[in-house]
């Protein structure tokens, strides 16, 4: 059969030479990979790439998880410190019967440094949170050495006072000086009762 291909009818398939009926076949079955291809396994192929994406995303989430129930007894002895720490900070706040001796407290310290007060007043109070603010206006004179000391000394007590707004000029000699300096304490402001303590 040396006809021209150009000659062949489909309905003669059968008849058709091995090699031509082969390579048909070898057509049509690339026709169907391809269809298969477009039709099954690309719509496939997203679905494929988001799973592996939700994937990554789940073992993140389970490596972040792992390490946090790993750090979990840790967690709760941080939470029993700061416990301890609060209570040691709400010890440090005055009661308002002991206002009287934290301000005779100050006046004892800078009496000790030598430091000559010219007022030392309470001001009124303010709520900030759960805490009452109480403002003590100081104003005194003295050498510059025993004012700092004086200010260290404060930092030093056993109740929180915390110095803010001061002003230093110089007064007569040149190493005297005007402090005056707005002390701040706190004491706790009960959220039951409404009233500080």
């Amino acid at each position: 059969m040396a006809a021209d291909w150009r000659d062949w009818d489909i309905d003669e398939i059968p008849e058709w030479p091995a090699v031509a009926q082969n390579l048909l076949l070898g057509v049509i079955a690339l026709g169907f990979l391809g269809a298969a291809m477009f039709f099954v396994v690309l719509p496939v192929q997203d679905d494929i790439n988001m799973a592996k994406q939700e994937e990554t995303l789940l073992r993140t989430q389970f490596r972040i998880k792992a390490e946090q129930v790993a750090a979990l007894p840790n967690v709760e002895e941080q939470m029993v410190e700061l416990q301890r720490y609060y209570a040691r900070l709400t010890q440090q706040l005055p009661a308002e019967d002991e206002l009287a001796l934290l301000l005779a407290g100050i006046n004892d310290t800078g009496l000790q440094y030598g430091l000559s007060f010219e007022r030392l007043n309470w001001r009124n109070g303010k709520r900030m949170g759960w805490l009452y603010q109480i403002p003590l206006e100081i104003e005194l004179k003295g050498d510059y050495r025993n004012v700092g000391q004086f200010s260290a000394a404060l930092a030093r007590l056993p109740r929180i006072v915390a110095l803010q707004n001061f002003s230093i000029s110089r007064e007569g000699k040149q190493s005297d000086l005007r402090f005056t300096v707005t002390a701040h304490t706190y004491r706790y402001e009960n959220a039951n009762k409404g009233v500080a303590q």
